[in-house]
């Protein structure tokens, strides 16, 4: 098992980290802790406990923003967030303009 360190992140911060998901976000109407939840569980592959940790709050609180994020995609599995989500990266990069 390995550790990653999030003690310099702020919740600031890691709504900072990926305009993609701030996109992903804004389009299926995440509350602030739904995006941020997303983030912890798409970019670090943290588990619900973790994410409880993380963000000082109960792990039951925790399944309840996934399960709210669940309900607006009409969802039923992480695999399947992570799918949507990474459909989503590939027409975000689709539709910026190239950077030489």
């Amino acid at each position: 098992m390995y550790v990653i360190d999030l003690m310099p992140l702020n919740d600031v911060e890691i709504q900072k980290m990926s305009p993609v998901i701030q996109s992903f976000s804004y389009r299926y109407q995440f509350t602030q802790r739904e995006s941020e939840i997303l983030t912890l569980i798409a970019i670090f592959g943290l588990t619900n406990r973790e994410i409880a940790e993380h963000c000082v709050i109960a792990e039951k609180t925790v399944k309840n923003h996934v399960a709210n994020v669940m309900r607006k995609l009409d969802i039923r599995s992480t695999r399947m967030l992570l799918s949507l989500l990474f459909k989503h990266i590939v027409s975000f990069n689709e539709t910026r303009p190239a950077t030489n």
